[in-house]
């Protein structure tokens, strides 16, 4: 009897024994450490204090059914253990009779089996992985014999299971790749445990595409490789991408000529070439004559089919290694490596020029133009890209003053160009990337003083001519066709330092800004302003567009189209310099502007001018009227804001309150302002 005791407690299954009335006469250690109940806790009880309330009534009739039929059962089951968690055993009941047939016993045999279920769960779920995922997976044996494969695996290669199971993995090989390949593959799964990489495979149809596939070695407990698993993506919309990337990185969209970028790398490399062999390189800087008057004229359709065929007659001016480029715009580029004489340049120039000069067929119209060439070369005029660009664009400004000609560059064009040639100079290379800076003027209300706007203001600081005045560089920005981007560039830096300046006071401030005339024609330019807006998540409310009365005035009819929009989007709107016009007063009804701002002109000597005086009252009284606020522009004297107050005006601008100041010292002013008005508010 003590052999049976010793065995009944070192078992490792729990063992239960009850009498006939399934009341429970001993448990085994093993027992009480998968449940919790000491023998003294459960002795006399019966085994439903371990039920869980998982399975039924029918259940336990059915297992008692069995037992009292067959003299046991076995099966899965889900007790409770003492502190009440809930676990799955495997349970083996057996009837114990007695001499005469009786059953006199019942002892119950069982083993927690929650790992199993873990590793059956966790089974079933990579299981699922495998047949759900969108990555091809397929499982090999250690002789490389492929076991099993997903669906996703048929779905890029083409291969069944039936097609793939039993064959080898180089059913898929391309022959992209050689033998050295799969050997550096291969090494490095069995040093490592696996390799990833990108590999040309081929389908079943014999399409070859590129996938990413990852190789893993799985080890057995004793650390032996029993299998490979290969998980692979089709990554062919990823290379196209990076290819398209890489092409839209280096290329023009318009015209498929190398872009500004790959036009640099081509120079550099030209020039290091140069210098090795003793050759000379030409530049050849192309503007085409007269199509900012076709573009402005027929529309940008027209323009750019144009352009389209004026790089193709490029190309065909030159030949290989010489490279053209389209730098944007309408300005192009000839690299000329190898020279050995000027002359070689000029004729290249020469045969651009006919080209050109040649009728283009842009259905439906026959267009005529031509082109200005400038020429530097190196080493003459210059030993790096930057200075070989700029002597060539200065040779092209010259050849512009004669048109359909080239020009070679000349040492004393730089101090001798024109100063209209030096700003459009300036402005197409480098004004965007720099030298521009907005500055802000503060509109405050005409009689409490507060803070309620801000006008931003362009301003350029060339390197040379140093601070130039808007009103001479943005009649040049016009006529070259740069207008459009650089009014989109300070709405970007308003809305990009309204956000700033929302985070740094606490609340937002309206800012104008000024409209060029040219910008007028543009049809989507107030959706072009609402996606501004949207990007820097900034309120429409918060923009005022503010339109010259000339402008205004000359284009009435797409002024009215374009206000009707912008009040749709929610920017506000304002007329310009009001009085220096022409018949304004017939149209400010049908414009529907917002704000009518008054110009300086009417504002100075105010207190003291009695025409002045009388034309700012009529002037506010029929904007008041018509339901228009008013600002006075160029307000310079306490007695001119005095007056202003008097008439009834809104809103006053000037340096009486302050000049424009750039966006730093603007918002130290803001702040000032703001601690001024609580000041007051306190006292």
């Amino acid at each position: 009897m003590q052999l049976y005791a010793r065995v009944f407690q070192a078992a490792q299954e729990g063992i239960v024994i009850t009498d006939a009335k399934n009341r429970i006469m001993d448990v085994n250690q093993a027992f009480t450490r998968m449940t919790g109940y000491k023998a003294s806790e459960i002795t006399k009880a019966t085994p439903r204090i371990l039920r869980s309330g998982k399975q039924d009534k029918a259940f336990y009739d059915d297992m008692w059914a069995s037992i009292h039929q067959q003299g046991s059962w076995q099966g899965e089951i889900w007790n409770r253990r003492k502190d009440g968690s809930v676990f799955p055993e495997w349970l083996i009941i057996n009837a114990v009779k007695d001499e005469t047939g009786r059953i006199a016993n019942y002892v119950g045999i069982f083993s927690d089996i929650s790992e199993r279920k873990k590793a059956e769960q966790t089974l079933r779920m990579h299981a699922s992985v495998f047949e759900s995922s969108h990555e091809g997976i397929m499982i090999t044996n250690m002789e490389g014999t492929i076991l099993a494969v997903n669906p996703a695996f048929t779905a890029v290669t083409g291969y069944t299971a039936k097609d793939a199971i039993g064959n080898k993995p180089s059913m898929l090989q391309s022959g992209r790749q050689d033998r050295a390949f799969y050997l550096r593959m291969w090494a490095s799964i069995r040093e490592t445990g696996g390799w990833q990489g990108e590999i040309w495979n081929k389908r079943k149809t014999g399409e070859i595409y590129p996938e990413w596939l990852t190789i893993k070695a799985v080890k057995d407990d004793e650390g032996n490789i029993r299998t490979y698993v290969g998980i692979f993506s089709d990554i062919t919309e990823r290379i196209q991408a990076e290819e398209n990337l890489r092409y839209l990185a280096h290329y023009d969209m318009l015209t498929g000529l190398p872009n500004r970028r790959h036009f640099q790398n081509k120079l550099n490399a030209a020039l290091l070439d140069a210098k090795q062999s003793g050759t000379m390189v030409g530049l050849l800087f192309i503007d085409l004559d007269r199509f900012k008057i076709i573009n402005d004229s027929l529309g940008h359709e027209i323009g750019d089919r144009l352009l389209v065929q004026a790089g193709n007659r490029l190309r065909r001016c030159t030949r290989e290694p010489q490279i053209v480029s389209r730098l944007g715009g309408d300005e192009f580029t000839v690299i000329l490596p190898g020279l050995l004489d000027p002359k070689e340049a000029t004729d290249v120039a020469d045969t651009v020029l006919k080209e050109l000069a040649r009728k283009f067929h842009v259905d439906p119209h026959e267009l005529y133009i031509t082109g200005s060439v400038g020429i530097s070369l190196y080493p003459r005029d210059g030993s790096d890209l930057e200075t070989l660009v700029k002597h060539a664009d200065s040779a092209m400004y010259a050849a512009k003053e004669q048109r359909n000609g080239y020009r070679l560059f000349a040492p004393h064009w730089t101090e001798t160009l024109p100063r209209r040639l030096v700003l459009e100079n300036g402005l197409r290379a480098t004004a965007l990337d720099g030298e521009l800076e907005v500055f802000y003027q503060p509109q405050m209300d005409c009689r409490s003083g507060r803070l309620v706007g801000l006008e931003a203001l362009t301003r350029w600081n060339h390197p040379v001519l140093g601070l130039i005045s808007p009103q001479e560089f943005i009649p040049v920005a016009e006529e070259i066709g740069m207008i459009a981007d650089m009014d989109e560039w300070v709405l970007e830096n308003v809305c990009l330092q309204h956000v700033r300046w929302e985070e740094a006071l606490g609340y937002p401030v309206k800012v104008a800004v000024n409209l060029s005339a040219r910008q007028l024609h543009r049809p989507h330019l107030p959706e072009r302003i609402r996606q501004i807006l949207q990007r820097h998540e900034v309120d429409p409310s918060q923009l005022e567009i503010e339109i010259t009365e000339s402008a205004a005035l000359t284009k009435a009819e797409a002024t009215t189209r374009l206000l009707k929009e912008l009040r749709r989007i929610g920017v506000g709107t304002a007329i310009d310099d009001f009085g220096t016009g022409h018949s304004a007063l017939a149209y400010l009804k049908k414009f529907d502007f917002s704000v009518l701002k008054i110009d300086k002109t009417f504002i100075r000597g105010l207190d003291h001018d009695p025409v002045n005086r009388a034309l700012v009252q009529a002037i506010v009284g029929m904007a008041h009227a018509l339901g228009l606020k008013t600002v006075a522009e160029g307000v310079e004297t306490e007695a001119e804001l005095a007056r202003l107050k008097q008439i009834g005006c809104d809103t006053v601008q000037g340096y009486l309150l302050s000049q424009p100041l750039p966006a730093c010292e603007m918002e130290e002013f803001m702040a000032s302002i703001r601690h001024r008005d609580q000041d007051a508010a306190e006292a």
